[in-house]
Order: structure tokens, then C-alpha cells, then sequence
């Protein structure tokens, strides 16, 4: 069995640059064949692809992946939007954003942003794409969050990630769950997600270190 252990902060984000599709490609690459990603040592990142098998420690995360799980299952084929029944997700229903896909898996729109994201966050991007809200916020994370994207977008397969906080937000850093949806032809059209904010119990844990030293907040 596997297991998963407006900026003013004081990111330097005078020298940041919008990922390009070259750099956001060569990453999901390295993630798709489970290649080392120096690119995301900055932000003690731990990513992978999720399997029953798989210990997620989040429970609501859990929850997420057992739910599209079950669905994949019973029909044999990725979820589509119309099986995700809302009133059986209020385990989670504040940590959820819903994402609609862009640019074949490379950029993607918030349909949903969880009230519990956002009170971290600072900010509901409802309505917002992704590539605008890394624009915006200057975010460290953009080549991370577009990466898995399309990573999930190509393979159809669940990742979760935990990383580090810009230093501008409350928490330390978020775990995350990305559960791809399809449309009726199969087509990846969306991504359920979920996103928990959680705090080290310690400052300036090595990378190693990060995902044992990790509390989380259950919000």
C-alpha cells in the first residue's frame, strides 16, 4: 500500500514570468512518467497519482476520491458532470472548486471556488481562469497548478499534490485531490477538486521533512 505524506507577502515576484505551454508540457511529461520534477523543489512539493490503494491524509480528500471511485466503477468510464450529485458531497462541499477545461488540459475556468478555499485564499475566483488568477496573484504555484492539470486532462487519472503557501496566504500550505470528468464521449471536460489549507508545525522543515510535519485545519 502506497501513502502520501494582490501579493504583499515576501515572495520575490519582480523576475515572475507566465509558465509557457513548453515549460507547462515538459512538467506534466516528467509527472505522467513519474520523473523527478526538480522544478517544484522550491515549493516541497509531493505529487502523485492516486490508486484505491493509495493513503491520502485528508479524510475529506478521501471522501472525494472514494465518491468519483465508486462512479468510475459502477459505470465503467470517467464520471460526467451530470453524476456529481452536489447534496452527496456536503461532507466537503467547502473545500470544493469545479474547474472547466481550456486549451486542451492548459489553462482551465473556475465554475465553482469552495467558501472554505476562498476564506484562505483571500479571494473567490469564481468565474476566473486559472492562467488570469496566476497573473493576478503572481502566484510561485502557476507552473504546479497547470502542470497537474493537464497532466490529469492527458491521463484521465486522479493526482493529489501538497506544496507550500505563498508566503501572502494564512496557510502554510494546501493538499489537493484533482478528479478529472468527462463528457458524454469521454472527452475530459472538467476537474472536481479539493483543496484543504494546512499549517507545518515547525518553520523551515526540509522538503523531506514537509509531509510529516504537516497539521491540517479541517475546514
Amino acid at each position: 500500500m502506497s501513502s502520501i505524506s494582490g501579493n504583499t507577502g515576501s515572495d520575490n515576484v519582480s523576475d515572475w514570468s507566465e509558465p509557457m505551454p513548453e515549460a507547462i508540457e515538459a512538467s506534466a511529461n516528467r509527472i505522467i512518467n513519474g520523473e523527478r520534477t526538480p522544478e517544484f523543489d522550491h515549493l516541497s512539493a509531493e505529487i502523485a497519482f492516486v490508486s484505491t490503494e493509495t493513503v491520502v491524509p485528508e479524510s475529506k480528500l478521501t471522501f472525494l476520491y472514494k465518491y468519483w471511485a465508486a462512479i468510475r466503477e459502477a459505470e465503467d468510464r470517467l464520471p460526467i458532470r451530470k453524476d456529481i450529485d452536489v447534496l452527496e458531497l456536503r461532507q466537503a462541499i467547502g473545500n470544493i472548486m469545479m474547474l472547466d477545461v481550456l486549451e486542451d488540459g492548459f489553462d482551465a475556468r473556475y465554475r465553482v471556488y469552495g467558501t472554505g478555499v476562498a476564506e484562505y485564499a483571500g479571494h473567490d475566483w469564481t468565474g476566473t481562469a486559472l492562467s488570469e488568477m496566476c497573473r493576478k496573484t503572481k502566484t510561485p504555484l502557476a507552473l504546479l497548478y497547470r502542470a497537474c492539470y493537464l497532466a490529469v486532462y492527458r491521463t484521465g487519472r486522479p493526482i493529489y499534490t501538497e506544496s507550500t503557501s505563498p508566503s501572502w496566504l494564512a496557510p502554510k500550505a494546501w493538499r489537493r485531490m484533482i478528479l478529472p470528468y468527462a463528457d458524454e464521449q469521454g472527452t475530459c471536460v472538467g476537474f472536481m477538486v479539493g483543496n484543504i489549507p494546512v499549517e507545518p508545525q515547525v518553520k523551515r522543515i526540509a522538503s523531506k521533512e514537509a509531509a510529516g510535519s504537516l497539521i491540517y485545519r479541517n475546514r
